[in-house]
Parts: structure tokens; sequence; C-alpha cells
């Protein structure tokens, strides 16, 4: 080869330090963006950080003292160790039994909520005269305060308020029912509450998810002669379980923390057969002033949402596993 076809061919070669020197030069702006900006939101992120940590860590160390305001400041509160855990979980029978009933209404809730927020989004992803007002309508429990929610079926559920008078004037006058006298009818009331306040949540959710589906796998199931219910049960719900495990977290993180409904409906009443978790843990604190005992309690139910939570994530997790293998 002579030296002019290999000079040529050298200088036909892309010079690779010079062609890095742009691309090197936006990494490093991209870099310099980034670090401006984390610098930026450091102050803020401080502030948050601080609002929450300090606070949590004053409420832990409290949780382990016989504190209440009555007994003088925090720094002379003597530590009990784990008394308050274990007052909590073996001989209080009122703290248990309020665990049970918040389990047990939030169950059912969900429960109700996951089927009216079904067919509601089943019913939407079709086209019909006046679906946009009704969609609006639908949704307007949601926006609505949770206190004026229960200041609202409080006067609903009186003796003489329009639910009664709906009973008694399609089954006669037998049919009026003391709602707040009767433990059952209480939770009842607590629960229609509730689910009339929060099935929007899961009809949006579960409307967004419906509109998410692929429609290929559809097609091909209609082709090879599946029916409207097989489609639905054997493709679309499956599909559907990722957005169905995050409306169960989001609501399920909400109605354990349930207070403002049952406050105003029946504060925890008859007795205490409505009293639930954040109910208990209020009156231990502001109503008895024992601080350091309801905050044990707190920590508690805290442990008990992590937990929840994590047993609820736990499909969406092993999915996402699966999926990176």
């Amino acid at each position: 080869m002579s030296e002019t076809n290999e000079l040529r061919m050298v200088s036909q070669i892309p010079d690779l330090a010079t062609d890095d020197v742009p691309k090197a030069g936006i990494v490093r702006g991209k870099l310099r963006d980034n670090r401006l900006g984390q610098l930026l939101m450091l102050p803020g992120q401080i502030v948050s950080l601080l609002v929450l940590v300090i606070p949590l860590l004053v409420a832990f160390y409290i949780s382990f003292t016989d504190w209440t305001p009555t007994r003088g400041s925090l720094v002379q509160a003597t530590l009990v160790g784990l008394d308050n855990y274990k007052e909590l979980l073996v001989y209080d029978t009122r703290f248990v039994e309020a665990v049970v009933r918040t389990l047990l209404i939030s169950v059912v809730c969900l429960a109700l909520e996951f089927v009216f927020g079904l067919a509601l989004a089943v019913l939407f992803l079709r086209e019909f005269r006046g679906k946009a007002i009704l969609f609006s309508a639908f949704l307007t429990p949601m926006m609505i305060l949770p206190v004026v929610v229960g200041y609202t079926f409080w006067m609903l559920f009186q003796s003489n308020g329009p639910i009664n008078q709906l009973l008694m004037l399609v089954f006669g006058e037998a049919a009026g029912l003391q709602w707040f006298r009767s433990a059952p009818l209480a939770i009842s009331a607590v629960i229609i509450t509730e689910v009339w306040h929060w099935t929007p949540l899961f009809f949006l959710i579960l409307l967004s998810g419906l509109n998410a589906v692929p429609e290929n796998p559809v097609r091909a199931a209609v082709i090879l002669g599946a029916t409207p219910r097989q489609v639905f049960w054997w493709i679309v719900l499956p599909m559907l379980k990722p957005v169905i495990i995050v409306a169960f977290v989001i609501r399920a993180m909400e109605i354990i923390k349930l207070f403002d409904e049952v406050f105003m409906l029946t504060r925890g009443g008859p007795g205490t057969s409505t009293e639930t978790i954040s109910l208990y843990i209020y009156k231990l604190a502001f109503s008895d002033f024992q601080l350091a005992y309801g905050a044990a309690a707190a920590f508690l139910v805290l442990l008990g949402t992590l937990l929840l939570i994590h047993l609820l994530l736990s499909p969406i997790r092993n999915q996402l596993l699966e999926a990176r293998r």
C-alpha cells in the first residue's frame, strides 16, 4: 500500500477525542445543573426532615416514659421501658377491641367500595347521554371534607331524619330505626357513611386502569370465541391487579386513620362500640392526658400499618422482580 493511501485512510479515522468533547461538555453541564438543583432543594428538605423527624423522635421517647402534662417537664419524666407497650398488648382490652373494630370496618368498607367502584368504572367505559355530568356528580363526595360528611350523615340518621322517613314510607311506621342507640346499627351507619364518601376514589382509580388495558389481548380473546364475562374475568381483571392493589393500599392507609366521621356520628358510642383506634388514641392523649400511653399506642398502630402495607404491596414487588429476570 502506498504512503499516500495510508495517509488518506488515517485522515478518514474520526477524531474520538474531538468528537467526545461536546458530549463530555453536555454531560458536565447536566451534572452541574443537577447539583445546583439539589443545592436549591436542600434547605426545604432539611426543614421538612426536621419537622417530621424531631416530633417523631420526641413522641418515640415519650412512649417509654410515664410523662403527662400534669407531672412537670418532659426532662423529669421517669423511664418505664416497655411497660406502656406491654400494658397495651396484654392488659388493655379496650385497645385490642378498637384495633379489631377498625380492621372489621376497614375490611367491610374496602370490599363494598371496590365492588361499587368497579361496577361504576365498567359502566362508564361506555358512551351514554349525560356521562360527563354523572361523572362529575359521582366524584363530588370525595371532594367534601370528612367532618362535613360526618355531620351531614349524623343529621340524616336522626330518628326523624330523611333516612328513617324514607324507611317508614316504604315499610311502614315500624321501620324507623334508632341508629345511634344500637351497636350494630351505629357501626352500619359508620360503614354507610364511609362507603358513600370514598367509593368515588375506587371508581376513579379503576376507571383509569380499565382505560389503560391494552386492546390486543381483548380482541384476540373475542376472536377466539370468549364471552364478555370470560374476557372480563380472565383477561381484564388480571391486568388490573396492580391498579387494584394500589387502590387498596391508598384506601387502607386512610381508613385505618378513620376518625372524623366516627367522631361526628357517634363519638365512639353507644359506649365504646364504634370506637376506632384513632378515636381511642385521641381520647387517651387529649381527654385523659395520658400522652406517653397514647404515644405507645400510636407507634404500635404505625408498626401494624407498615406491616399491612408491606403485605399488600408484596404481589407488585414480586411481579417487578420477575419482570427484571
